[in-house]
């Protein structure tokens, strides 16, 4: 199993994460809600209480993170929140820190697996790994990654797999930059717009079988 202690994993441990993380661990927590766990992708989505109204949303995304610190520090970022529902996006910053396919699926499924280990009635949503312009030489391994990642939900019922990201590529599987803000990484408000409208359905059947 490829899980090593924050500090040691050659892609955990940016100032980023340093930073999110004491913000995480300073908010008090939300139990038998809904968790928004992952990287910047969660951390920075405007008004995600506004975009999933009627909804137990709280979200403990933070910059900057990979699947391992999700693994080394569950306590902190889910497990005191006592979620019922999961929803949780990583990857990119796995593949980015020269993480093989394998390494990050390893870490990913490490990190769901504990979710269920702890609280065995809980249901994920596992939103797909993203493309991005500025990350476009990484695309082939994001594909991989997402299909290994699809494949394992589809054999653990209590994960369901979401595409969230054909709707960021062209024909040519090619980011679309007008979904993205200057950085060419991080979405615009035109990409979580879309990224909410797939995602809300989904959210509130899963959410109506936890309750």
């Amino acid at each position: 199993m490829f899980v090593l202690r924050l500090g040691t994993h050659p892609a955990s441990g940016s100032r980023s994460f340093r930073r999110g993380n004491r913000r995480v661990r300073e908010e008090e927590p939300e139990k038998g809600g809904i968790v928004f766990v992952g990287s910047s992708s969660i951390r920075m989505w405007p008004h995600l209480k506004r975009d999933f109204v009627g909804l137990p949303v709280i979200n403990r995304g933070f910059g900057g993170s990979v699947s391992n610190d999700l693994v080394v520090n569950f306590d902190t970022v889910v497990g005191r929140n006592e979620p019922k529902l999961l929803v949780t996006y990583c990857g990119s910053n796995d593949i980015n820190g020269k993480l093989s396919v394998d390494e990050a699926f390893a870490d990913y499924t490490e990190f769901l697996t504990t979710a269920h280990d702890r609280f065995p009635a809980i249901r994920v949503i596992l939103t797909s790994v993203k493309i991005a312009p500025r990350r476009a030489g990484e695309i082939p391994k994001v594909n991989q990654l997402n299909l290994r990642l699809e494949s394992w939900a589809a054999e653990n019922n209590w994960v369901r797999f979401l595409d969230c990201t054909s709707y960021l590529a062209d024909d040519g599987n090619r980011p679309i930059p007008i979904y993205f803000r200057e950085d060419q990484l991080h979405l615009n408000a035109a990409g979580y717009e879309k990224w909410q409208a797939i995602l809300d359905p989904v959210l509130r059947e899963e959410w109506a079988k936890v309750n």
